[in-house]
């Protein structure tokens, strides 16, 4: 046993054996009241990788400032929200390896600085008192469900002062993963050397010529060295700030263990130099069911009856191929909008369907782009086997949809809400309808081509995996797409194809706002149908 484990041993067996006794509570529902000047010091213990973190945390609700310490000052951080900034104070050497201060100025947006102290309005009264650390101390309950599975449980001991306000002692933590339900993170958090005065002085930043950081280069250009807990807070602390993140008290800790797994995947997968770069971005604090969100789209292995056969044979798609360019973009062609966002909502099979009627209709109207309105298929195609913001029984069901029912402007039927709504499409006096629809002849690269050079847009089902959600540069090639799973899940528009060094590619738009990707297009290999891309393509007629 290391030195490290004995002392954990140790310590939680002063933290579990510390003469709990179990007591009736008073008559009276107990309630939680934290002071609003406060200063701890403290300890957390992680007994997952048998760490110890020491912190020093002050909190003044008059002065409107707050300030964390960890390990004996190494790495400070001062929340004033009284000026709408928030300062990462830190070490770091120079170029000749010499120990300086740093420091960041960071947005902080909230009304009120970091409390630090649970949200107590999450917790539950058990009915229970006992004795803990030679305080009598009520306890309280906070666990957090998502889909009937465990994602946090949290028990918290309190203990209540002369002056009506309550003192936390200890917090115990537990995440589990939501897939396997496997304990991730278990933490044990004790406070101590409690005392109602906050000066100004303890709320000063120290540091001077703070520094604004640039959120890409900081997150998405560092080497792969693993970084240290301090080092990580701050990471996460810069990443909400500029992806404008609002957490509630209770969930800041799960996100943050989430941003900081994906954070390891991405520099994991950065230090292999494939031909594609991975990044943080605004998906990486998300639960897996929060992902699901990004997906939403189920293929037909049958042709549909509605849908026309591909117009061209094997030999006239061989002779034609070769008249068309290397490389080809329809955005060059002005037939594509910007990239747009589905956001929570499960809606990528009705941007997918309008980015290529849009474009088809630029192709014969002389580039004149119309800016459709995805929010009507969402509302009004559940008759063909669309479900809303839950997604669309197979891919071809928003295409019958769109030759029976036509698409209006966005203009005129009103904004993308990001939500299902209730359908007023008869409110439209002008919708613009397709003549049918066709699909490419799959697994054929040169047909594919021929189709976006000739009709426009070309409307595909892929696997969305992991490695995508955090798709960053460069050709996408995922080995992770499994054949054997019911593989496409998510629906996006091919707009070109090129050649990179040798390999082809596809330019394909997504529907994740343009933070994602490369300005929010993925360029997928072409090499052997990656991600079931030339499986189900599906282009508008008009």
């Amino acid at each position: 046993m290391t030195l490290l484990s004995t002392a954990f041993v140790l310590i939680l067996s002063i933290t579990f054996t510390s003469s709990y006794v179990l007591s009736t509570a008073d008559d009276e529902e107990p309630t939680i009241e934290w002071p609003t000047e406060y200063h701890f010091e403290g300890e957390m213990l992680d007994l997952v990788s048998s760490t110890k973190k020491s912190f020093e945390v002050w909190y003044s609700a008059e002065q409107n400032r707050s300030r964390e310490d960890y390990f004996g000052g190494s790495s400070k951080t001062f929340f004033y929200a009284d000026e709408g900034h928030k300062y990462s104070v830190f070490s770091k050497t120079d170029s000749d390896m010499k120990i300086e201060t740093a420091c960041w100025q960071l947005n902080f947006t909230y009304e009120t600085p970091m409390m630090f102290l649970p949200d107590e309005s999450s917790f539950t009264y058990t009915g229970k008192r006992m004795i803990l650390f030679d305080k009598l101390v009520d306890v309280w309950s906070n666990d957090y469900d998502m889909d009937g599975k465990p994602v946090q449980k949290m028990t918290l001991y309190v203990y209540k002062t002369t002056n009506g306000v309550d003192i936390p002692v200890q917090v115990l933590y537990k995440s589990y993963n939501t897939n396997t339900g496997e304990i991730e993170g278990n933490t044990v958090t004790n406070f101590y050397s409690f005392r109602d005065l906050v000066s100004k002085e303890d709320l000063e930043v120290e540091a001077t010529n703070c520094e604004v950081p640039n959120p890409d280069s900081e997150l998405t250009n560092i080497g792969a060295v693993p970084l240290s807990a301090s080092h990580l807070d701050i990471m996460f602390e810069s990443y909400a700030n500029y992806h404008n993140k609002k957490y509630q008290r209770h969930e800041r800790e799960m996100r943050k263990r989430i941003f900081n797994d994906n954070y390891r995947k991405v520099q994991e997968h950065n230090s292999k130099n494939l031909k594609f770069k991975m990044g943080l971005n605004a998906f990486s604090d998300w639960t897996p069911q929060e992902l699901k969100y990004l997906t939403g789209t189920r293929v037909s292995e049958q042709l549909p009856k509605e849908a026309l056969p591909f117009p061209h044979t094997l030999e006239e798609i061989n002779d034609i191929i070769d008249q068309l360019p290397q490389n080809f973009d329809l955005r060059i062609e002005g037939a594509v909008n910007q990239v747009k966002n589905q956001g929570m909502c499960g809606s990528c099979w009705a941007f997918a369907a309008t980015a290529a009627v849009e474009g088809a209709l630029a192709k014969v109207n002389g580039g004149r782009l119309l800016d459709l309105s995805e929010q009507s298929l969402v509302d009004c195609a559940w008759s063909e086997g669309a479900f809303g913001c839950n997604g669309v029984k197979e891919l071809s069901h928003a295409w019958k949809y769109v030759l029976r029912s036509g698409i209006p402007t966005e203009k005129d039927y009103g904004v993308y809400l990001e939500k299902n709504g209730i359908c007023h499409i008869s409110n439209v006096s002008t919708v613009y309808k397709i003549q049918g629809f066709a699909k490419v002849t799959p697994r054929n690269p040169n047909a594919l081509k021929v189709a976006l050079y000739k009709y426009g847009p070309v409307n595909i089902a892929v696997q969305s995996t992991s490695s995508m959600f955090f798709y960053s540069s460069g050709l996408f090639y995922d080995f992770s797409c499994d054949p054997k799973e019911p593989a496409p899940n998510h629906a996006v528009t091919v707009i070109g194809y090129g050649t990179r060094d040798g390999d082809d590619y596809w330019i394909v738009k997504n529907s994740w706002g343009e933070s994602f990707g490369e300005d929010g297009y993925i360029l997928m290999a072409a090499a052997n149908n990656n991600c079931f891309v030339m499986d189900n393509a599906y282009y508008a007629v008009v």
